[in-house]
């Protein structure tokens, strides 16, 4: 079991310190692969997050643009409607249905039988 780098015998050690170094250097590899595998974390986490800033950007773009074809459609409809009113109020004054004092008297045909 001399091959491991952790373990030292007493009768093999030189000193106390090279066990120490040995420990200490594998602190230091294990730190380094961690710190490696943080930093690879973080860069694919930043890139997740600007893919998702894009995606976002994208949508609003798009949304942006239907809501300003919804705006002009209102608009269109707005006068539509203006139009309509004034052309049924001009109208209303003709109507000789609306000036008739009487309406027709219901059919005996569509009266409900009791």
């Amino acid at each position: 079991m001399s091959s491991a780098p952790d373990y030292c015998p007493p009768s093999h050690a030189p000193s106390a310190r090279s066990c120490l170094r040995s420990e200490s250097s594998d602190d230091d590899e294990r730190r380094l692969k961690r710190r490696e595998k943080n930093r690879v974390a973080a860069q694919r986490s930043r890139k997740r997050q600007t893919q998702r800033a894009d995606e976002l950007h994208e949508a609003y773009e798009c949304l942006e643009q239907q809501n300003s074809l919804l705006k002009k459609e209102v608009q269109l409809l707005l006068e539509e409607q203006k139009c309509l009113s004034e052309a049924l109020q001009s109208h209303e004054p003709l109507c000789p249905i609306l000036n008739s004092s009487a309406l027709p008297a219901a059919r005996t045909n569509d009266a409900i039988p009791p």
